[in-house]
Parts: C-alpha cells; structure tokens; sequence
C-alpha cells in the first residue's frame, strides 16, 4: 500500500498535465487562500540561466553558518524531490509533504479549479511553490533563499514583492521559445525580479544582458552591485575591487580536489584563503556572486552576523550534487548537470584546465526543448579535441531525446567520432567507462534529470563494480580510433 508521502508525490506530479504555464495570477490565488503566508518571509531570490542554483547554495550554507535559520527553495531536484524544500540544510519530511499537500494545499487548488475554471488550475511548479513558502513560513525561517524556475517575471516564485536582495547569476540563451530569442529579452525577463529600492547582485554579464539588467535596476531606484572573477597572477595582491566590481574573487588555487580563493567585496570585505569545494571556473564567479550578496546583506543592515568565520565555513561547506562531481580517479568520472550551450562552454572549459592530457568519453542525454547543436558544438571536437569517443542515452524525463536521434545528430556534426547508444543513463555510463580504461575520463553532461542514475552507477563503477547491463550492439558512425 502506498505511504501518504507517495500518494502526495502522486498528486503533484499529476498537476504535470496541466503543463507549464507562465503567471502570477493562479500562484498569487493559491497562497491568499492559505493566508499570503509568504509575506513575511525575508527573501534572497536568485535568478539566472547558469549558476543560480549554486550561487543559492553558497549563500543559505553561508547564512546557515552565520547562525541564521535558513530555507532553501530550488529547482529541479537530483535525488529526491524533498531536496527542493530544506531547512539549514534538512529536507522537508515525507510526513509534511503528504500534510500540507493533502491538509492544506489540494483543497485550496481544487475550490479555485472549481471557481474560475481552466484559469484557477494551478500547475505541478506553482503548487510546490506554494508548499514551499508554506513550510518556510511555518518553519519560521529568518532568511529563505529562493532560486527562480523560468525566467523570473512570470515565474511562480515572483510573489515574492519585497526581496532582500535580487540576484541575476549569468544569462544565456536558453528557453528561447518561452523568454524570447535574444539575449536582451531573456535579460528583460530574469530582470522581472528587480523591485524597488531593493539591493540588485549580478553576476558576470555579457554586455546586451548587463545594459538590460542596469536599466531594470535604475527604472526600480535598485543600487546595482557587479560581482566577478579573475585568475590570480604571478606577485599579484588582492587589491580593491575592479572599477566596476562592487564582489571579486581572484582564484589562487585549482585541482579535482577544490579551489582556494581570495575575496575582496562591499563594506570593506577582504578575506583570503576561502575554500570552494565545487569546481571550474564559472564555480568561483559564482561564488563572488554569492559573496557580495551575504555581504550586501551585512551592509544593509539585515545580516550582521555574517562575519569571517562564516564566510569560510559556509562557502567551505556548500554541497551542490551534479556540478562537476568527480568520482574515482582512473579513470575519473565527471558527473555533471549542464544542458544549455553555456553550460556546455563552462563544463568544456574545467574539463581542459583540470584533466589535461586525458582522452575522453562523453554521456550524453538532452531534453527536446534544448538547442541541441549549440550544446554539441561547445563539447564535441573540434572545441574539446579531447573527446574521443559519445554514449547516447535517454534521460528518464518524457521531453528527452531517444538516444538513437541524439546518436545521428553526433555524428552528422563530428562524422569520424565513434558514437554509441545505451538505453538509460546507467549503462551508458557502464559501458563509456568500459571504454576509458587507464589514463581516459568520463563525462555525463547534458541534464539534470540524468544526474542521480549516473552518480549512482559513478559511485559503483569508481568502488570496484562492473556491468554493460541494457547496452545496445555498438553503432560506431565513421572510422576513428576511441580512446
């Protein structure tokens, strides 16, 4: 018999039928039914096309570590839908799922369904949102740290009318169909988190994306702080920041093991020698990101216990699953979540500076709704020489590429490059890591919705196991020699 966890989860994911429908509309019904309970909640909400999920994470291990009790709301989950909803770092409990699904929540969605019809049925997105302020109001949390879903304007989570800060991490073309095809329009869209006279954090910004987000900014009278990166030099000191950085973080260190940098940031910030377990570059723009927003937040007055200690600890202890996980060390297995061109270009770019000289495989599995050619192009020959050899694979996600397609699309652009397929993420990875042997590597990319079956087999393969259970006959297009 099913828990009422499960039949909970079984619910919400049958409001996936209702699809995914931009607006405030419904989300803003939802919660006046329950009581608004978002409305006192302080909020940090995070916006971005890469990098908002862990520049989220760095900031609530942060404030955790600063002694506040924080909420955490992301999206999407890579193990277990209850990540979505965490308190200094605890998952909301099966029982308060099912609780506030079944007490609470269904019954507010289906009076509104009943009054205004196709209009009122709030979708799968809107109604964990709703769960989610629910809890963290109830849990009386003194800071929730809010990572949007799509865009920002007409997202779910933009109930929230008086952020503590705004924050924009990199945008990028993706979702083109849903938030326009330029990178201004997107830009304009993340920007609809901007509300007056609140505190703005962006972080390193192609040039169209920054003048929109600086507009949005002086429309709404939001001072905007600009946070970045730089590679550590020979003899160089952490000066002040750059002219135009109000958060910089230069790296001094990199390997599998994790990175070492230094920080200078508002209010006078300088600290040097902060560890950052999670890896590549983009890692430590994004962590100046989150830096500037925790310093931000001592600066106007609403953290001020923010200090030294916690911006080591927290940053030191932030833990983000599928961001260039590594796993075993020969050959070693990235697991990673990038599914959009710049992710794409990011997770090429970490795999150059920290597993030189290493032939790779590559797992790939893509969703429809993603530019599939603009991904393939950052992480296929000739931009990452170092891929010697594809494993196609579906991820479990009913928008998926089948493996078959993706395979052809592989080898229409890189005709020489042995391509492969396997029926699920899992034995891909079994049979690309087969194929690496001794002094090769293996890299999933291309989702998150393939991360835990591949951190999975990743964690079994790198522990001694085998197996090639599920694969499909090789179907190598071309000549050329795999790894």
């Amino acid at each position: 018999m099913a828990s009422s966890y499960e039949k909970a989860l079984d619910y919400i994911h049958g409001l996936y039928r209702f699809g995914s429908r931009l607006g405030l509309a419904r989300p803003r019904r939802l919660l006046a039914a329950l009581g608004d309970p978002h409305l006192g909640l302080r909020v940090v909400h995070v916006a971005g096309t890469n990098g908002k999920g862990s520049v989220a994470a760095m900031v609530a291990s942060i404030l955790q570590a600063a002694g506040y009790r924080t909420g955490l709301y992301i999206s999407p989950y890579v193990v277990d839908f209850r990540e979505r909803i965490s308190v200094d770092g605890e998952h909301i409990a099966p029982d308060e799922v099912a609780e506030l699904t079944f007490g609470a929540l269904a019954p507010a969605a289906e009076r509104l369904a009943a009054k205004h019809g196709e209009d009122g049925q709030v979708t799968e997105f809107e109604f964990v949102t709703a769960l989610g302020l629910l809890h963290f109001a109830r849990r009386a949390v003194d800071y929730l740290v809010c990572e949007v879903g799509l865009g920002g304007r007409f997202d779910a989570t933009n109930v929230i009318d008086r952020p503590l800060v705004s924050v924009i991490t990199p945008v990028g073309l993706d979702h083109t169909d849903r938030l326009g095809p330029t990178l201004a329009d997107i830009a304009a869209e993340k920007a609809g988190i901007i509300k007056r006279s609140a505190p703005v954090v962006s972080g390193p910004q192609d040039p169209e994306a920054l003048q929109v987000i600086a507009a949005a900014a002086r429309q709404r009278a939001c001072p905007l702080y600009l946070a970045g990166a730089d590679r550590a030099r020979p003899g160089a000191s952490l000066g002040p920041p750059g002219r135009l950085l109000s958060g910089r973080a230069v790296l001094r260190k990199a390997s599998l093991q994790g990175q070492v940098i230094d920080f200078t940031g508002p209010g006078g910030v300088q600290e040097r020698g902060l560890r950052l377990p999670l890896l590549g570059p983009h890692q430590v723009a994004n962590a100046a990101t989150a830096l500037t927003v925790v310093c931000v937040l001592r600066e106007w007055g609403h953290a001020p216990d923010v200090g030294s200690g916690a911006l080591h600890e927290g940053l030191a202890r932030t833990v983000w699953p599928g961001r260039f996980e590594v796993f075993g060390e020969d050959p070693p297995v990235v697991v990673d979540g990038a599914h959009n061109p710049p992710g794409a270009r990011a997770l090429a770019g970490t795999l150059r500076e920290l597993l030189p000289g290493r032939r790779l495989v590559m797992v790939l599995g893509l969703l429809a709704d993603k530019d599939a050619p603009a991904f393939l192009a950052e992480l296929l020959p000739p931009a990452l020489p170092e891929v010697g050899r594809v494993v196609c694979c579906r991820p479990d996600n009913p928008r998926a590429v089948p493996a078959a397609e993706l395979a052809a699309l592989v080898s229409r652009r890189c005709p020489g490059l042995p391509v492969e397929k396997a029926d699920s993420p899992g034995a891909a990875l079994d049979l690309a890591y087969s194929r690496a042997g001794p002094g090769g590597a293996v890299c999933v990319a291309g989702s998150l919705y393939q991360v835990q079956e591949a951190r999975e087999a990743a964690a079994r393969l790198t522990a001694g196991g085998t197996g090639e259970a599920g694969v499909e006959p090789s179907t190598e297009c071309g000549e050329g020699a795999g790894p």
